[in-house]
């Protein structure tokens, strides 16, 4: 296992348990209710490095129905990856939609949201099967999760806001 993996792992371990509280959410079916504007806490260019390797991700504000961003991964060794986002208003609620190198777009339901906490699914993706993001003040912090081979397995980042 990577060291990238493995801090990925102990990572999503340790945040895990603080993702339990504010239990203020919007849950299935009653996502409707959900207004893409109430995800305005997403909007802002992040970035985080983790022994040497950065990535970013930029939101915009919500108009039009949806936002847009982009993420951006500078590793090490000197590769990069990137990943277009987007999540809209559609007719089967709000939906994130992850581009990743630019490929067709694989959409991802809301699950649950709240002030500062969202859940997009989508049980029939290989892998991720969720996306998860949380706020805590100027530090934004992403979470996958799915199966891998029978077994659970999730990666995560934890941004800070760049002015």
């Amino acid at each position: 296992m990577t060291a990238r993996i493995m801090m990925a792992v102990v990572l999503s371990s340790l945040t895990g348990l603080a993702w339990a509280q504010n239990t203020s959410t919007v849950k299935d079916g009653d996502d409707k209710a959900t207004k893409i504007e109430s995800l305005k806490w997403l909007a802002g260019h992040w970035e985080g490095d983790v022994e040497g390797d950065m990535t970013e991700e930029h939101w915009t504000e919500p108009k039009g129905g949806m936002l847009l961003g982009m993420n951006r991964s500078v590793y090490r060794s000197g590769k990069a990856s990137f990943e277009f986002l987007r999540i809209a208003e559609t007719p089967s609620g709000i939906t994130y939609f992850a581009s990743p190198s630019g490929k067709a777009a694989t959409p991802f339901i809301l699950k649950e949201a709240s002030d500062n906490h969202v859940v997009f699914e989508n049980k029939d993706n290989d892998f991720p099967q969720r996306i998860i993001y949380r706020r805590q003040k100027d530090l934004l912090n992403a979470r996958i999760e799915g199966v891998i081979k029978g077994k659970d397995e999730s990666m995560e980042w934890t941004w800070t806001q760049v002015p």
